[in-house]
């Protein structure tokens, strides 16, 4: 190859890499200044986020991380569902921008994209406003959310939404739908209270209020075997199905909200409440108090504690030594004071809350046995007397 040749080429591949340089840089600068398909939060520090304040028109919630666990400020600290508040934030980082615009007066208000605290705007006019700062008090996001948008609202369900960053000029239509987040303090609750399996309930009793007799108690002798009725002595059969509610209710329990245990302690306490212990075989004890009558119109209450029951010691085969008999029960001692110390703890969490739960699952906490038992079938044609001649 001739040297003037090698010298043209060498000229035309510098050209080129320049070129692509310059379109590389020209790429990310379009990402990085909000151009279509980049993503909008991709430096949002989630590891960082102590607290998140949600506002709508109507309503507010405060997510805070006071320690190692997220809690809902409005419902007097109870746990958050990290579920979704992950899943929040997840999808916040893989928002994508479908295109921006100035952001004047007549769109915000058209697109329902100013705050929720502007007192002149309409409560039409207005969105969602989501705040996260660090546990020193930093901003960290400040996003006003608006309406959402179909390509062919005959076709389809929105695809995109209209968001507004802080005090910036531009709205952003945005790849995902955030309107979710408009639900209030109680959306944003751990819906499972406690952690309970059916198969370790060795018994179910039910009392009160106050000093009453025992009303029933059913228990099974051991795990895998069915609850059998104890007391009192019937010769009815049990109704398997309402048995089965009856201790599944635990386990299966959902709420719908929560307030101060303080506020309903004269419909909720212990002299005034029916009882149900739900005893495992580990000794834990689950004390639901049944508060009053509830129904459609009667707002449906429960209070959860927490107690200990020792359970005796595994009986030693025959030919065992005196040694291991001993070394078995000082185990079972170790186990027991430190199952104390836990069923304390969590009575100490529980007792803060009264419980709203929907009403079908307040009656599955029955305070009453005869819905457990089978009525007899009445006999035909038997017992009737036979006609004359």
């Amino acid at each position: 190859m001739k040297p003037r040749t090698l010298v043209i080429l060498l000229v035309i591949l510098v050209a080129l890499a320049g070129a692509g340089a310059l379109l590389i840089h020209s790429r990310d600068m379009r990402s990085s200044s909000g151009e279509m398909g980049a993503y909008l939060l991709e430096q949002l520090p989630v590891n960082d986020i102590a607290s998140i304040v949600i506002e709508t028109p109507t309503s507010a919630v405060s997510l805070k991380k006071p320690a190692d666990s997220w809690i809902v400020e409005e419902r007097f600290g109870y746990p958050a569902d990290f579920a979704k508040l992950s899943e929040f934030v997840r999808i916040l980082k893989e928002v994508k921008i479908g295109r921006k615009f100035d952001a004047s007066e007549k769109v915000l208000k058209r697109l329902s994209i100013k705050s929720p605290d502007d007192a002149d705007a309409l409560d039409e006019e207005k969105g969602t406003r989501v705040r996260m700062t660090n546990s020193n008090g930093k901003c960290l996001l400040d996003m006003v959310l608006g309406k959402t948008r179909a390509k062919d609202p005959q076709k389809g369900p929105p695809d995109g939404q209209y968001v507004m960053m802080g005090e910036a000029p531009e709205i952003y239509l945005i790849d995902k739908i955030l309107s979710s987040l408009e639900g209030g303090p109680a959306e944003w609750l751990e819906k499972s209270p406690v952690q309970v399996d059916a198969g370790e309930i060795q018994k179910i009793t039910c009392l009160g209020p106050g000093e009453t007799p025992v009303r029933y108690l059913f228990e099974r002798t051991a795990r895998g075997k069915d609850l059998e009725l104890i007391k009192p002595a019937t010769d009815l059969n049990i109704k398997k199905s309402s048995l089965n509610r009856l201790s599944n209710a635990l386990s299966s329990l959902k709420i719908t909200d929560v307030e101060a245990s303080s506020a309903s302690s004269e419909v909720i306490g212990k002299d005034a409440s029916v009882r149900l212990d739900y005893t495992l075989f580990d000794g834990w004890v689950y004390q639901v108090y049944m508060g009053k009558a509830c129904s459609a119109t009667v707002t449906c209450r429960i209070r959860l504690e927490v107690g200990y029951q020792p359970t005796g010691p595994a009986r030693p085969e025959a030919d065992q030594t005196a040694t291991t008999e001993d070394k078995a029960a000082a185990g079972a001692k170790s186990k027991a004071a430190t199952t104390a110390v836990e069923t304390t703890e969590e009575n100490e969490r529980l007792k803060r809350w009264v419980f709203t739960i929907p009403e079908r699952q307040h009656q599955a906490f029955f305070i009453d046995l005869e819905p457990l038992l089978e009525k007899k079938a009445e006999k035909i044609g038997s017992d009737r007397a036979s006609p004359g001649r």
